[in-house]
């Protein structure tokens, strides 16, 4: 009745210490899913357990049952230690494994977990390069550790770092100085090889260029620091010591610095005037230059010597210096010439003057009622070379101004001689002395001498 008694004990204490070791064991499964080969020794460790129990003797039950939970449960604790430790180390594998490409991760077993960090640390490429990278001093551009093959203007990140900005990259290397581009030309600093706008900068070569507002480089007539500059359409190099004509059609002369000019200023031999506040050239007009004096311009803009009328008025104006000349006498195509303090020219009274004055005509074509060096009639001759009034434009009324002589062979040099009746004149002529004169003929005709010998006057008056 005892033995049965042990024995249903036995039954029951086995019955309890199976059931301590499945749930250590389902426990231990469920830390160590991580590493299947140190699972495998766990479950062998506590089947061995259960073997050693199973195999006790019936004699043996009663006495050993507390030693065998005891030794059941030192068992799988062992195996839990055991199962614990390998799944640390499993664990400390896995997180090195995971920090790794997937190929070298899974190239290691578990096993070789301190081994296997070394090996894949020493696999580990260099971090990717992106941005720009200085290399052999130079800047280079990496997008994603590539670098773009050709030529590329893009808008990156400054090589500063503060925001962004316009570079030139020729395969990967940013460029600096002027740079064709797109079918124009860019500037970019030197510095910070970053696009400059706005600005008039000398290039690597040595010319100079201005460059706009969307950094495109400039051509024509620009203003720039106050002043203005020209640039040629073709090379856009800045136009020096140059008369030309700008974009919108106007003509403007540039010095030495490229500067464009005002005032005075000679160009092909001869002077022009550029007004300070156009820059325009001027025409017929009478201007003070910049160093005080003052100078007549004419239709085509060049300056004038010489006799010339302005504002109604004769000025006579040195052929040396283009000054207008004042309180002086000057001769000019034989006729004498007073000028005044203002430097208004009179035709000074004296026979030789006048004389002179007709015998600048000749040549001149007969044209009839003419009485200005683009045409001549007889009596219009007389009243220009002597300076008369509308009130002697004829030869009838010309025939008023003095006596009457008939000895023409001996008219004096300066007398008028009439052809025809006294009241009734045909034709006038100035008397040469000598017997010889200077007239306008007739129609087909021009300014020329003629003799009294071939052609007799019928009397004269003196001047």
């Amino acid at each position: 009745m005892e033995t049965k008694k042990h024995f249903k004990l036995f039954k029951a204490g086995k019955k309890w210490c199976v059931m301590a070791v499945a749930v250590v064991a389902t426990m231990i499964g469920m830390t160590t899913v991580a590493n299947a080969d140190v699972t495998s020794d766990a479950s062998t460790t506590v089947q061995t357990a259960q073997v050693v129990n199973t195999s006790a003797t019936t004699s043996q039950a009663s006495a050993s049952a507390d030693t065998d939970v005891q030794s059941a449960v030192a068992t799988v604790s062992s195996a839990d230690v055991q199962s614990q430790t390998a799944a640390t180390s499993a664990a400390t594998s896995t997180e090195v494994a995971s920090a790794q490409p997937a190929e070298v991760a899974s190239a290691q077993p578990v096993a070789e977990a301190s081994t296997s960090t070394v090996s894949a640390h020493a696999a580990t490429p260099a971090s990717q390069k992106n941005g720009w990278v200085n290399e052999n001093n130079q800047w280079t551009y990496y997008n994603n550790g590539n670098i773009q093959s050709g030529r590329s203007y893009s808008y990156l990140p400054t090589i500063n770092g503060q925001g962004h900005s316009w570079y030139l990259v020729d395969n990967g290397i940013v460029q600096s100085g002027v740079q064709k581009w797109a079918g124009t030309y860019y500037d970019f600093d030197s510095k910070t090889y970053q696009r400059v706008d706005n600005n008039y900068v000398e290039s690597q070569w040595g010319d100079w260029y201005l460059f706009g507002n969307d950094g495109r480089i400039q051509s024509g007539v620009q203003k720039w620091a106050g002043t203005y500059y020209d640039f040629d359409s073709k090379t856009y190099q800045r136009v020096d010591n140059n008369y030309v004509e700008s974009q919108w059609g106007d003509w403007y002369l540039f010095g030495n610095d490229g500067r464009i000019q005002t005032g005075v200023q000679k160009w092909a031999g001869t002077y022009y005037y550029f007004d300070p506040s156009t820059y325009l050239r001027v025409d017929n007009d009478y201007r003070q230059s910049q160093w005080g004096d003052w100078y007549l311009f004419g239709n085509d803009g060049r300056i004038l010597s010489g006799l010339q009328q302005w504002k109604g008025q004769t000025y006579y104006f040195d052929p040396s210096t283009y000054l207008k000349v004042t309180n002086s006498d000057v001769t000019v195509n034989g006729v004498k010439y007073h000028l005044d303090n203002n430097g208004v020219a009179k035709v000074v009274n004296n026979v030789d003057a006048k004389v002179n004055r007709a015998l600048s005509q000749r040549g001149v074509a007969y044209v009839w009622g003419g009485n200005t060096p683009a045409g001549f009639d007889c009596s219009g001759l007389v009243q220009w070379a002597y300076g008369l009034g509308a009130n002697y434009r004829t030869t009838y009324q010309q025939t008023t101004l003095g006596a009457h002589h008939y000895d023409v062979y001996n008219a004096p040099k300066g007398a008028l001689l009439f052809f025809g009746g006294d009241s009734a004149p045909y034709h006038v002529a100035i008397s040469l002395g000598n017997g010889t004169y200077v007239h306008a003929p007739e129609p087909g005709d021009v300014v020329k001498i003629g003799y009294s010998k071939y052609f007799k006057p019928s009397y004269f008056i003196n001047m």
